[in-house]
């Protein structure tokens, strides 16, 4: 089971890094599924092994995708003249400010990353996370983009990138969907949207991996679980490369808006999902909705035949727990010899 897991999380993560439908969103209610599944979660420590690992593969996807461009962008800045005029030193260096001024928004995400950490393990947030990637995806079917490519995107427009790429560390929010959108508003074309996307991708990725890295304890790691998640990482990288092919080509023909539908659904059957299990794990049993009607104080103890707890007329707090709802129960001699007085209360839900 934990291989079959191992597969299907890396294949989410290729397939969801860059697809504009949130990748840390579809991992977090895989995650949680598996461990309803399983009845436990991995330990905090494999679970940071793994998604450093994973971010290394889509990575990898992202330079292999972006290989010969790099090439060529390294020839150019070496200050060669064979290259094509996009791809000379003034070009390469203009391009590689846009990305450090785009990237400069997330800088503050190192403070605030302990505070978002706790969303992740929130159905609701993630719910809501998908409905704001399909409303601005849905938005794109007014964006038509422009004719601005590199040499005419201004500091400004990488500025308000960056800006709304902060928004994707949080579960539920894609930071291709939020990033590309900007960039159709601010006029960019198609092509140049999607490329810049992408570019500005690596730092970030590469950012979380090593803020990531920091927290690392290998000494917790087995063989097996490094076998697995070598696996996984592979296949996200592999997936993930032909998830950069298929996004290029949807932006191109203008079809990002197709995303918004299945993350509408999505979010309502994480939300429905969410209120119905909550729903079913706090409603009290029949048994306790009675118990609770006959240990109250106004009737003394005395059940609804008149009988009586039987216990015994010392003090005594009690308390039964499980799975289900949990008893408290409270008894106090009223006088020597004089029936006690039972108090209680059922406290419906998983302690």
């Amino acid at each position: 089971m934990e291989w079959i897991e191992s597969l299907v999380l890396g294949l989410v993560q290729g397939l969801t890094e860059f697809l504009p439908v949130s990748s840390d969103g579809h991992l977090t209610i895989t995650q949680m599924a598996f461990a309803k599944w399983n009845g436990h979660g991995r330990p905090a420590a494999e679970n940071l092994f793994f998604d450093v690992m994973l971010h290394l593969g889509t990575l990898t996807a992202i330079l292999v995708h972006y290989r010969a461009v790099a090439r060529t962008g390294v020839r150019g800045l070496l200050g060669s003249t064979e290259v094509p005029p996009p791809y000379r030193r003034n070009a390469v260096i203009r391009v590689g400010t846009l990305m450090v001024v785009a990237t400069l928004p997330l800088l503050p995400y190192a403070y605030f990353k302990r505070y978002l950490l706790s969303t992740f393990e929130s159905p609701t947030a993630v719910g809501f996370g998908f409905l704001t990637t399909a409303t601005v995806l849905l938005l794109t079917l007014r964006l038509r983009g422009g004719e601005k490519g590199p040499s005419q995107m201004t500091w400004l427009d990488a500025l308000l990138i960056g800006i709304a790429q902060t928004f994707a560390p949080l579960p539920g929010v894609s930071r291709s969907g939020l990033t590309v959108a900007m960039a159709l508003g601010l006029g960019m074309s198609r092509a140049w949207s999607v490329g810049f996307s992408l570019l500005i991708a690596f730092p970030a990725i590469l950012g979380a991996t090593v803020m990531e890295l920091k927290d690392f304890d290998q000494a917790t790691i087995t063989a097996d679980r490094v076998a697995q998640t070598i696996a996984a990482t592979i296949l996200s990288g592999l997936i993930g490369y032909v998830a950069i092919i298929w996004l290029v080509k949807i932006v191109r023909a203008g079809r990002l808006w197709y995303f918004s539908v299945y993350l509408f659904v999505l979010a309502i059957a994480v939300l429905a999902t969410n209120v119905l299990s909550k729903g079913t794990s706090d409603a009290p049993s029949a048994q306790a909705i009675e118990r609770a009607s006959w240990l109250g104080p106004a009737r003394s103890g005395i059940g609804p035949g008149g009988e009586r707890p039987g216990w015994p007329l010392d003090r005594r707090l009690t308390a039964s727990a499980g799975p289900g709802p949990m008893d408290l129960g409270l008894t106090v001699p009223v006088a020597p010899g004089a029936t006690n007085l039972a108090m209680g209360r059922t406290l419906a839900g998983n302690p």
